[in-house]
């Protein structure tokens, strides 16, 4: 909660309900794809 409060703010912008929950998945899908987009991809050597 707190990295999406600090991205996008404590504030929804939205006043009903169906909005907000709609705004906050979304800001949620956001953070996903940036913290994928940050992770180095891993694999194995074989040695």
């Amino acid at each position: 909660m707190f990295r999406l409060k600090a991205l996008f703010g404590g504030k929804w912008r939205r006043r009903l309900f169906d909005n907000q929950a709609v705004e906050l998945f979304i800001q949620c899908a956001i953070l996903n794809r940036m913290i994928q987009n940050g992770k180095p991809e891993s694999y194995q050597l074989d040695i």
